[in-house]
């Protein structure tokens, strides 16, 4: 059964934000297993690699297998129907365009007489990404990552992407590889693909940043390595918020709802309103709809009523979710007040499906309310930022004497005589 909260006060969001987020925390045999993993790929590299492509997927690699080649993938490209190439080539080409656009610019500027300071931006070297394989393939996401790490400049792009049962790779997913310039492709699921990226073995690069959603292990196996490699974020299961006044037609929301629960059966959707009329309707809505479609329990679906519009804004910037709908009358009013969501998606025409696919901001978003304090990926998640100081003499004399009072507070005396020297042979000069 779906769960129905009531709030009525500012202080029933706490709780009503736990109750329907529960425990997020990892279990601890995820974390206990994929530590294993990531010990034993650090022992052993390609041949734990090999080891557990058998033990989890059922699929015999040798090394010569752990790699795509470009052939196969040219293929997996030349195969595809032309009304998915061209979709695939407009989804790229949108995810460039914004990607572009998200890119900051290198500045160096005098900011005080004589004081120059800056910040340059480089892309990382290598970048490693993780594909999910599991219910579904995901070749939007081989997009959504891919496209923004070579839009970036990213000299090399890994691509672990697990395989199926015969050992193939999805072929669409294959093929929207061919579409990411200066990447790779390798059949490796699991917490051993992350270990191997962050790692390095034999056959797979070592990378500096990691990026892309999975499973438990995958994002625990991703937190075990974080001081050995940069990582996103830690993606679970997929979430919407929905903003409802029956201001436009239900079954908009309705399926924008369950759209959502079929990632995952762990897949959330929070429907929230100031009108409990307006959430019995919708509720029927979506009963009929999943009924409708063959489902055989009623979608697991938490309804908020709330007293106010103040009230809904509050719980969900405290909610923090991955995804966020505005289907009010006039959302334009309220997107100021929002400051927790992974994305915003304004009025009844932007589903979170657009998202998913073709609008161009990524789809790899933080989850578990951690949109509160991190931001979706992003093309300048792959590049990092190098400060610049530049001091000519007469900016060093004037603010020089600042250093040495904080290098006196401090009691580092090599520092103070750093800026003495300076001072005493400049004065002989």
């Amino acid at each position: 059964m779906s769960d129905y909260y009531l709030i009525s006060n500012p202080d029933e969001i706490e709780y009503t934000v736990s109750r329907i987020r529960g425990n997020l925390r990892l279990p601890p045999e995820s974390l206990s297993t994929a530590k294993m993993i990531v010990n034993r790929v650090s022992e052993r590299g390609d041949q734990a690699l090999i080891e557990f492509t058998k033990q989890f997927d059922g699929v015999t690699l040798s090394k010569d297998d752990l790699e795509v080649s470009h052939r196969e993938r040219e293929e997996a490209w030349n195969a595809l129907e032309e009304e998915i190439k061209n979709a695939l080539v407009e989804a790229s080409n949108n995810i460039k365009e914004f990607a572009l656009r998200t890119l900051l610019d290198d500045w160096y500027a005098e900011v005080r007489p004589g004081v120059k300071v800056g910040q340059l931006y480089r892309p990382v070297k290598t970048a490693g990404i993780y594909i999910p394989g599991g219910r579904y393939p995901y070749p939007s996401t081989v997009l959504m990552t891919g496209i923004l790490a070579s839009t970036a400049q990213v000299e090399n792009i890994v691509f672990c992407i697990p395989p199926d049962k015969s050992g193939q790779i999805n072929h669409v997913s294959l093929a929207a590889s061919a579409l990411v310039e200066r990447s790779r492709v390798f059949r490796i699921g699991g917490a051993q693909a992350i270990a191997a990226m962050a790692l390095g073995t034999e056959s797979v690069p070592k990378c500096e940043f990691i990026a892309g959603p999975g499973n438990v292990y995958v994002t625990a196996a991703k937190r075990i390595l974080s001081s050995e490699v940069s990582i996103d974020l830690e993606a679970g299961p997929s979430e919407v918020a929905i903003l409802i006044d029956g201001s436009c037609d239900l079954s908009f929301p309705a399926a924008d709802a369950l759209a959502q629960l079929e990632h995952d059966p762990m897949a959330m959707a929070i429907v929230v309103s100031e009108s409990g009329a307006v959430l019995k309707a919708f509720r029927g809505i979506i009963s009929g709809m999943s009924e409708g479609a063959g489902e055989v329990d009623e979608p697991q679906v938490s309804y908020v009523e709330c007293a106010s519009r103040e009230l809904s804004i509050e719980f969900l910037n405290l909610l923090a979710p991955e995804h966020l709908e505005l289907m009010v009358e006039e959302p334009g009013s309220i997107v100021g007040l929002i400051n927790s969501a992974g994305c915003l998606f304004i009025g009844p025409y932007s589903p979170a499906v657009m998202g998913d696919y073709v609008a161009g901001p990524s789809h790899v978003l933080p989850t578990g309310g951690t949109a509160s304090r991190l931001s979706g990926l992003s093309a300048q998640s792959f590049r990092r930022a190098m400060n610049v100081v530049s001091y000519e003499k007469r900016g060093f004399e004037r603010e020089s004497a600042v250093a040495k009072v904080l290098s006196g507070v401090e009691g580092l005396k090599w520092h103070g005589l750093s800026v003495d020297i300076r001072l005493r042979r400049g004065s002989n000069s």
